[in-house]
C-alpha cells in the first residue's frame, strides 16, 4: 500500500512538472524579452490583417520585440502594444512609421517599423507610432480580378484589331505597299522644295519691303519721301480752289443762259426775236436777187462793145 502511493505521488508530481515545464516554454516563447530590459509602445492600424499576440516585431529587418496585446478599441481602431528591447530603444524614433508585413511570402503576420528621421527623439515607454495602412488580401484579390477581366477584354480587342491588320484591304497592307512609300517620299521631297521655294520668296519679299523702308525704287521714294504729303495737300488745295471757280463759273453762265432764256442782251434778242429770222430770210431772198441782176448786168457787160474784146482775150488766155 505504501509503496503504491509513493508511486502515485512519484507519478502525479512527474505530470505536474511536464505541464509546469510546458507551460513556462510557451510563456517564454510568446514573452521572448522576458528576462531583458524591454520598452512599451503601441500603434493603431485600421486592418492587422490577422496579426496575434506573441508576432514578431522588426525593425530594419532584425527582430527587437514581439506582440504584447492586439485590442479592438472602435469600430475601425485596433491597437497593437509592443514589447521592444531596450537595446533597439534608441535607433526607432518617434516619427517612425509602423505597419504590418508578413514572415516571408506565405509565414506568420508581424510588424515592421520604418527609422525615422535621425533629428527625432528616441522613443519612450507608452509612445505611440504612426502607421500605414495595410494591403488587404481580399481587396488585392478582386483588383486582380478585374484586372484579370481587364486583360481578357483587351486581348479580345487585340485579337479582333489583328484580324482586321491580316485583312488585305485594311490600312496595314497599304503601308507595306512600297509605291505608296514612294509617293510619300516624293511628296516629301516636292514638299521640301516648296518650303524652300517659299522661304526664298519670303526672304525676296523681306529684301524688298526693307528696300521699299529705305527709301529706294519709286514706291519707296513715294512711301518714305515727307514732302510728298505736303505737294498733296498743296494739290487738294489748288483742286478745291478750282472746284470753286468752276462752281462760280457754274453758276454765272447758268445766270447767263437764264438771261438769254428771257431775251436779255443782244445774243437773247437774237435768240428769243422771231421777226429777226423773218427778216433775215428777206434779206437774203433779196440777196438773191440783187445777186440774180449782177449777173444779168455781167452778162450784158460781156457782149458790149468796151468790155467784149477784154472778156474774149481772158477767155482764149484759159
Amino acid at each position: 500500500m505504501g509503496e503504491n502511493f509513493k508511486n502515485i505521488r512519484l507519478g502525479l508530481f512527474v505530470i505536474v512538472g511536464t505541464v509546469l515545464l510546458i507551460s513556462a516554454f510557451y510563456f517564454i516563447g510568446s514573452k521572448q524579452s522576458l528576462f531583458s530590459d524591454t520598452v512599451t509602445i503601441s500603434a493603431r492600424f485600421h486592418n492587422v490583417n490577422g496579426l496575434m499576440k506573441g508576432n514578431n516585431v522588426r525593425f530594419s529587418g532584425i527582430d527587437v520585440g514581439t506582440v504584447e496585446s492586439v485590442d479592438i478599441i472602435s469600430d475601425s481602431m485596433v491597437e497593437v502594444v509592443m514589447v521592444i528591447e531596450m537595446k533597439a530603444q534608441p535607433y526607432i524614433k518617434t516619427n517612425a512609421i509602423a505597419s504590418i508585413g508578413t514572415d516571408g511570402l506565405m509565414g506568420n503576420k508581424l510588424v515592421n517599423i520604418n527609422s525615422g528621421t535621425k533629428a527625432a527623439p528616441s522613443i519612450e515607454d507608452d509612445a505611440v507610432l504612426q502607421t500605414l495602412r495595410p494591403i488587404e488580401m481580399d481587396e488585392m484579390i478582386r483588383t486582380l480580378n478585374e484586372t484579370n477581366e481587364n486583360i481578357m477584354v483587351i486581348s479580345s480587342n487585340l485579337r479582333t484589331i489583328t484580324d482586321k491588320i491580316n485583312n488585305k484591304n485594311s490600312l496595314w497592307n497599304i503601308l507595306m505597299d512600297t509605291m505608296v512609300a514612294e509617293n510619300v517620299k516624293t511628296s516629301i521631297v516636292n514638299l521640301k522644295v516648296m518650303s524652300n521655294t517659299g522661304v526664298l520668296v519670303t526672304g525676296d519679299l523681306r529684301n524688298i519691303l526693307a528696300g521699299i523702308q529705305k527709301g529706294k525704287g519709286s514706291l519707296g521714294a513715294l512711301i518714305t519721301d515727307t514732302t510728298l504729303s505736303s505737294k498733296i495737300n498743296q494739290t487738294v488745295v489748288k483742286l478745291e480752289r478750282l472746284s470753286d471757280t468752276a462752281a462760280v463759273m457754274t453758276g454765272d453762265l447758268s445766270y447767263v443762259i437764264k438771261g438769254l432764256k428771257q431775251g436779255k442782251g443782244t445774243i437773247g434778242v437774237l435768240l428769243n426775236d422771231t421777226s429777226l429770222i423773218h427778216n433775215l430770210n428777206q434779206s437774203v431772198g433779196t440777196l438773191k436777187v440783187g445777186a440774180g441782176n449782177f449777173n444779168e448786168s455781167m452778162e450784158a457787160l460781156k457782149h458790149s462793145w468796151p468790155f467784149k474784146k477784154y472778156f474774149k482775150k481772158i477767155k482764149n488766155k484759159k
